[in-house]
């Protein structure tokens, strides 16, 4: 016969191993989740680069050159195929790419207020820093290569190449604004074939 004080043991005893079974055997809200067997496991999600890629080349290029109805004559800059004027949010990250087989260009900020004739702040050395705004220059960028990436502060700025402004109208106007949307882009300049851009931007002009 068992004892009144054993059977309060065994009922202590079944308690806890009780507790114990809960434990281990985990709600599932703390758990981490578990494939069924023979189940394909779910692929991590690549990250993908927020940067935006501003690629230029020679107007006179397969890119072309575009009267914009707001701005005038503007060549040799897009971020999509042929030329037109450029447009982001603020806060957003750039990349500059030298589209231009042979030919070293830079991106730089001529002016805040309109087209300088002789394209006076542009360089050809590097100035202001990673974060586009007045006083500005990439300085010289290598053809095929890339510079950035460059933040973009609010603002309308008017973007030269130091090396063709003046001898080939190689200008554009960017608008970082969050309602800016880049301009109409040119036509086409005959006898050149059309730029492929790989994924992410950046093409070769010729």
């Amino acid at each position: 016969m068992i004892s009144r004080r054993s059977s309060f043991g065994i009922i202590a005893v079944a308690v806890a191993c009780a507790a114990v079974l809960a434990a281990c055997g985990g709600g599932g809200s703390t758990g981490g989740s578990v494939s069924p067997p023979g189940a394909t496991p779910t692929p991590t999600p690549t990250q993908v680069s927020t940067q935006q890629v501003v690629t230029e080349a020679l107007p006179t290029s397969a890119m072309g050159s575009e009267t914009d109805p707001s701005f005038g004559l503007i060549g040799g800059f897009t971020q999509t195929i042929y030329s037109q004027t450029l447009a982001f949010a603020p806060g957003s990250k750039i990349m500059v790419h030298n589209g231009q087989a042979g030919i070293p260009h830079t991106f730089g900020v001529d002016s805040t207020t309109g087209f300088d004739a002789g394209g006076t702040a542009l360089s050809l050395s590097a100035t202001g820093g990673s974060t586009v705004g007045a006083g500005f220059n990439t300085g010289s960028i290598a053809a095929g290569a890339s510079a950035g990436p460059f933040t973009l502060s609010s603002g309308t700025y008017w973007i030269g190449c130091a090396y063709h402004y003046v001898s080939n109208n190689m200008r554009t106007v960017l608008q970082v604004s969050a309602a800016a949307t880049p301009g109409p882009q040119a036509t086409p300049q005959a006898g050149t074939a059309t730029p492929s851009p790989p994924p992410g931007g950046g093409g070769t002009y010729y």
